[in-house]
């Protein structure tokens, strides 16, 4: 354990990353909704996605990906010190699925909580996860984001259900070189936008009833048009901000990891940033919008195929319900 009151170093030791095995195409898509694989493809930029199937949840998505990471960083659970997992489709209302997550794992010694920020949730975890991180009393601290949107989306929105789809993504947080690891993070939230994207029913506001299970307010629900007027704002404002904050420009950027969302917001808040295409990494048309789960997915893929070497200033950006939006910067 470390001493004292010095801030630390810390960045990113070790990754890891899960999507379940099935797979459910546009044209599997076009069976269920009045849609098509043409009109989702050049839309969104999604040609499949990843389903769950049976009772499995995010806890278990989470610790597949958690799993990963640790082996990846070579610590052993019972040595992390906290678990930080973003999402929006807990186990349940009550526990924490972070709790879960820490008995499934046998990180016996750590703290868990679940933190709420929609498809930015991973951006602002990991902000918190690094605070745990430089303190002197944390060593390894757990960022996690998981997702199983299948199980909240109704199946009969054709706006909605095209776009998600299931996975989980995870980060060991440490001490690392001085000069490397996460550089500073921007995080903001609008809440006069907070109808844009939610689940209606199910809360204190308007409890689960017949009624509102009659009027599907127990599902996800989302206003695309205002979801796009904020995102292309949001995306180019969050890299922006993250990169002042810590003395960085846009030009010295090597890598933008965004929010899985829409092809045609990330390509639109790639031009806004004035950077090439080549210097993002998409898997949306592969996995569909993992919601918190999109980004920690998206740079470990972005690793493992080596678009991302030591030293390159990479940049997380998220954007979504809350409405909430972010990034972080980071020397790999």
């Amino acid at each position: 354990m470390r001493v004292g009151i010095i801030m630390v170093s810390v960045g990113i030791s070790g990754m890891g990353s899960y999507v379940p095995p099935k797979v459910l195409t546009n044209d599997d898509m076009a069976k269920i909704v009045d849609t098509s694989d043409e009109w989702i493809f050049s839309r969104i930029g999604i040609k499949e996605r990843r389903v769950v199937e049976g009772d499995v949840c995010t806890s278990e998505l989470a610790a597949l990906a958690s799993e990963r990471a640790l082996e990846d960083a070579g610590v052993a659970a019972e040595d992390l010190d906290m678990i930080v997992l973003a999402t929006s489709s807990p186990d349940v209302p009550m526990s924490s699925t972070a709790g879960v997550l820490q008995g499934k794992l046998g990180a016996v010694n750590a703290g868990a909580f679940d933190l709420g920020a929609v498809c930015t949730g991973y951006v602002y975890a990991l902000d918190v996860g690094a605070k745990y991180a430089a303190d002197p009393n944390y060593d390894h601290v757990l960022v996690v984001g998981a997702e199983v949107y299948s199980k909240i989306l109704n199946w009969e929105d054709r706006t909605t259900c095209v776009f998600f789809g299931d996975g989980a993504g995870a980060a060991v947080v440490s001490e690392c070189d001085e000069g490397r690891g996460i550089l500073a993070s921007y995080l903001k939230a609008d809440g006069r936008g907070a109808e844009v994207i939610e689940i209606p029913a199910g809360g204190t506001k308007r409890p689960i009833s017949h009624e509102a299970i009659d009027e599907g307010l127990q599902y996800f629900h989302m206003d695309g048009r205002a979801v796009w007027d904020f995102a292309i704002v949001a995306l180019p404002e969050a890299v922006k901000g993250a990169l002042a904050r810590c003395g960085k420009t846009v030009e010295e950027v090597d890598m933008v990891i965004s929010h899985q969302s829409n092809i045609n917001i990330i390509t639109t808040g790639m031009e806004a940033l004035g950077l090439p295409m080549e210097k993002t990494y998409t898997n949306l048309k592969r996995y569909g919008n993992m919601a918190g789960a999109s980004i920690p997915v998206a740079l470990h893929e972005a690793v493992q195929e080596g678009k991302i070497s030591s030293g390159d200033l990479v940049v997380l950006a998220g954007y979504g319900g809350g409405l909430a939006w972010g990034a972080n910067a980071m020397i790999w």
